[in-house]
């Protein structure tokens, strides 16, 4: 039988701890061997936050062609305003969706941190394998 990721939307990854408020690229999927990923959309849940004299919201990007890691989301304003808020984000409906060929690397890339004392993200994958 086929894994469940093949045949329907799932989720597939998740990785905590990202700190919004620092430029760094973090991996969130690495597409296995032999297999083509299909990202629908990612759900980023702030998991701490205290504002400080937050005025920066962060700005990120996600997808698998290196060095930018752009080619999903690419350089999007994510508005925080306390903890535990929950974003859904993902291509519009008349878009092409990308496709992340296998041992590509589904990435999200913070290109500008929030000025937040303390931002941290935990980062859902949604999609599926073909």
């Amino acid at each position: 039988m086929a894994e469940a990721s093949e045949n329907v939307l799932t989720k597939l990854a998740t990785v905590t701890g990202i700190d919004a408020t620092t430029v760094a690229i973090t991996e969130l999927y690495p597409v296995p061997v032999g297999k083509t990923f299909i990202p629908i959309f990612v759900v980023i849940r702030v998991t701490s936050f205290t504002a400080g004299g937050k005025s920066v919201q962060a700005i990120a990007s996600f997808g698998g062609n290196s060095a930018t890691y752009d080619d999903f989301l690419n350089t999007v304003t994510y508005t925080i305003a306390a903890a535990d808020v929950i974003l859904k984000d993902g291509v519009a409906d008349a878009t092409a969706y990308v496709t992340q060929a296998a041992a590509d690397s589904f990435r999200i890339s913070i290109e500008t941190g929030s000025d937040a004392t303390i931002e941290v993200w935990a980062v859902d994958v949604f999609g599926y394998l073909v």
